[in-house]
């Protein structure tokens, strides 16, 4: 008899996981762009809007060049105001940008970082601004291997 009401509220616990978030509060502004290195579309890399506290939008390039910031794995959009760009190779959260390896909760090396072929300049001391708005939301950057 226990499996069955552990099922049955198991169900009602999933049922509830289903509602959709609410995002018309926020404000978010669509945000597109093309990224070029050396005049060449720059495909595969992350794109990241960073503003406060601790907020961020990322997208990752085609092989245009192109990308659309997401808000959330679900929303695309990014928080207006003043942000802090960074352009980075490898996919977000894979490691460090100097390339050494990466070290799990535990302390054990779980993969190698990527290095990055994109100068410093653009990401680990990026100087790239965006001011996101409405009437402000496509950002083409047009990067140089010799900064």
């Amino acid at each position: 008899m226990k499996p069955i009401l552990l099922c049955v509220f198991a169900l009602l616990l999933f049922a509830g996981c289903e509602s959709k978030v609410d995002y018309s509060g926020l404000g978010l502004v669509d945000v597109t762009g093309v990224v070029t290195l050396d005049g060449q579309p720059l495909p595969d890399v992350t794109v990241r809007f960073e503003g406060p506290p601790n907020r961020f939008a990322d997208g990752k390039t085609d092989a245009e060049g192109k990308y659309r910031l997401m808000y959330d794995s679900n929303q695309p959009g990014c928080l207006p105001g003043e942000k802090k760009v960074r352009i980075m190779s490898g996919s977000v959260g894979e490691g460090s940008d100097e390339g050494g390896p990466v070290e799990g909760a535990d302390g054990r090396v779980v993969a190698p970082a990527p290095v990055q072929d994109i100068p410093a300049v653009y990401n680990s001391s990026s100087q790239l601004k965006a001011n996101v708005s409405p009437n402000n939301k496509t950002f083409n950057f047009e990067l140089k291997s010799k900064p």
